[in-house]
């Protein structure tokens, strides 16, 4: 059977921890896939307000997800404490892509890992446009950061 495989690349730069609650969980009692993605989007959302900005406005540029993929590793439970990383992948001037490793903080087992495509959106043409120019900068210094 195929499956989805893939590294994380570069280093973190953003955590984000919580504890998982009922509503995370599927009916076989463990953490639910589509919870996982919704998870990587709070942790998303949350990495953006600390930089001043939303899902629909950075520098006057929303994003859109183009893509996801998701290797399942482990199970997650309620009321486990776990942490979300999120590193930055490839980027150019219409996108990027964000790896996210979510793991359980006491056993240290890696839960999830899923990587994100997000395009730069402009809702009035409804097409996909370009970063500005210091958001662009921004993701290169983080680039940076891991050299």
């Amino acid at each position: 059977m195929d499956r989805v495989k893939f590294k994380i690349q570069g280093r973190t730069f953003f955590s984000w921890s919580l504890e998982l609650h009922v509503e995370h969980m599927n009916y076989g009692n463990h953490l639910a896939n589509d919870k996982v993605l919704t998870l990587c989007h709070e942790a998303r959302v949350r990495w953006l307000r600390e930089n001043n900005h939303t899902e629909l406005d950075i520098d006057g540029k929303a994003l859109i997800q183009a893509d996801a993929m998701i290797m399942y590793k482990s199970q997650g439970y309620v009321g486990d404490a776990i942490q979300i990383d999120l590193s930055l992948g490839e980027f150019n001037s219409k996108s990027f892509s964000l790896y996210y490793s979510i793991s359980n903080t006491e056993s240290g087992a890696e839960i999830a890992r899923v990587k994100t495509a997000l395009l730069f959106f402009d809702y009035q043409t409804q097409s996909i446009t370009s970063a500005s120019s210091s958001f662009l900068d921004y993701l290169k210094e983080i680039k940076e950061r891991e050299l």
